[in-house]
Order: C-alpha cells, then structure tokens, then sequence
C-alpha cells in the first residue's frame, strides 16, 4: 500500500492500538501522522515500531494532544475509558471526525453533532449480519448472553487500569459486556434492564462477575451473564425467536446453528483475523462519503444508558461464577 490514506491522529498505546489498530490501519493503506499517549517516550517507541511500513513512517510521538489535533485528518481513541469522552469532544471541537473505543463512557452535545463512532466491531461480523438478515420480522422470545474468560492483572500488568472504575467505568459488564449489550440492541432494539447483581470485586474495586436481566416492548427478554474467572472460557449467544432458535458458539467462531422454518441451519462465516481490519475500514469509509458508521454515537449512546441503569440497581452477588 502507498500510504496516501486519511492522515490518522491515534490516542493510546496500548495492547488494543498496538496488536490491531495500527495494523489495520497500515494495511488498509492509511497513514498514521500521530501517536499520542501522556508517556511521550511511549508514544515516540510505538511510533518506531511502525516506522518502517508504508503509511507509518514518520509518525509523530507526543504527549501534547493539540499536537495531534493539528496534524490529523481523523482521530482513533483507544485510551482507557475515563479518557474517551474529553478527547473525543477535544476532536470534535476541532472540527475532525472520531472513532472512539469501547464503551464511550458518557454523553456530550459535541458528539451529538460530529462525525463520530464507537467500535462496537462486531457489528461487521458477517455471522453477526446472518443472524439480524434471520430476525428481521421475527419477534424475538429470549435471549441468553453467557462470556467466562479468566482475566486477574497482577499489580505490574498493564492491564490493571481495567479493574478500577475510576479509569475503566466499571469491570467485566462496562468491558466485555458493553459489546454484547451492543448486539442485543442492534439485533432486537432497545431493551430496558430489569434487574442487575454484580459481585467479586478486584481490589481497586471493579466487578468480576456480573448478571443483568433486559426486556424489550414486544415481550423478548434477555439474560446476559460475564465473569472474568478460571477455568474453561465460555462465549456464546442463543435466541429462541417465531419460527426456530440460533446459537453462536463461541461467539466469534463464525458458527451459525439452529432451526429455522423447520429448516436446520449450519453455516460458518468467519470473521476477519484482526477484527479491527473492517473497522477502520468501515470508518475510513464513512468519513469519505460523509455516511453514519457502523456504530454511531447516538446507537453507542444506548449501551451507556444500559451498564448505567444496570449498575445503579445492581445487589451484591457473592456466589462464584
């Protein structure tokens, strides 16, 4: 590729921009002008590794945002979730389109009005894409949601910032949760949460384990289930709808099973390798054509409302996962 992209602003330097952003970008022919992290050494390092591919050469690594701002065409978010919402308004302001991780993390007019997502990508799955083509037209009976994945960052871990609330908005439900409250809108509508428990706390306070129960206005209801526990990892989506039933196990396999119409339905579609590849795309592209992406912030706006009302009325859970 020859690199004469958008000319991308990348906030973050985490595992996230590292192993699939920058790559996706990098592929797609984008240029990457700017990476930028409150770390400047950081910043500069990710940027060295990237120097040598087309598209990345040259690559500013700073600490000071407004040095971002100034030389990017469009800006990718990917810090942790405290950071989401002022830099993206910061890009806002500044008249360039954004791309925010997820989730959001809150609500501002400026996003309101500006080309802006978030990257809830598993709406570009194509197994994902198979199964809203299935239900539409269908009223929806039950869902069930059901993730396990042991995940416990030691003090030195990078990753630690994901257990405590003040950066991450919360643990496994505001993490790995928001995407598949994500899909259950984008499938079925918006729900309202009916009840919530959350449970096992890190020490910086995030949850471990969290249950929330949705219902929808035609009468669907929905139980997701996440824990970040040992043992067997576990990641799959099952939908009782009028005509049959779907299951998706695991989740990102690409395998669709059921019975619908009385027809038994096996198909396998993959997703991409780096899932990050049709998102950037998918962005890349509306900025071009001036279209909504994938995700929108108004539709982003929906899972925040969700993990808010969910946690303000979640009981303490004390049972192991």
């Amino acid at each position: 590729m020859s690199g004469s992209g958008l000319k991308w602003g990348v906030a973050g330097y985490g595992d996230i921009v590292r192993r699939k952003a920058l790559p996706a970008l990098l592929s797609l022919g984008e240029t990457v002008a700017c990476v930028w992290g409150r770390d400047a050494a950081r910043a500069r390092a990710t940027c060295e590794e990237i120097g040598g591919s087309p598209g990345g050469s040259g690559a500013l690594g700073t600490s000071d945002y407004s040095a971002l701002l100034d030389v990017a065409e469009v800006v990718y978010v990917a810090t942790p979730v405290a950071a989401h919402l002022p830099l993206a308004v910061a890009a806002a302001r500044a008249g360039l389109p954004v791309l925010v991780e997820k989730p959001l993390g809150g609500t501002a007019p400026e996003l309101d009005t500006a080309h802006a997502g978030v990257a809830y990508y598993r709406r570009l799955a194509p197994a994902l894409g198979r199964v809203r083509e299935i239900l539409r037209g269908r009223a929806v009976h039950h869902a069930v949601v059901e993730f396990r994945s042991p995940f416990d960052p030691g003090p030195d871990d990078p990753r630690i910032w994901r257990t405590d609330p003040a950066l991450s908005g919360g643990g496994v439900l505001a993490d790995v949760g928001s995407h598949r409250l994500d899909l259950l809108s984008w499938l079925l509508g918006e729900p309202v949460v009916t009840g919530a428990r959350t449970g096992l706390p890190f020490d910086l306070g995030a949850e471990r384990l969290a249950r929330v129960e949705l219902a929808w206005p035609s009468g669907g209801l929905a139980g997701l289930e996440a824990a970040w526990a040992p043992g067997a990892r576990r990641d799959r989506l099952r939908l009782s709808f009028d005509g049959g039933h779907l299951e998706l196990d695991p989740l990102d396999s690409g395998a669709v099973r059921g019975i619908v119409d009385g027809i038994a339905v096996e198909e396998f579609l993959p997703p991409p390798e780096n899932p990050h590849l049709p998102l950037m795309a998918d962005f890349a592209r509306s900025v071009r054509d001036g279209t909504d992406p994938v995700c929108p912030v108004r539709d982003a706006d929906i899972v925040d409302r969700l993990i808010a009302a969910a946690y303000a009325i979640a009981t303490p859970l004390e049972e192991n996962p």
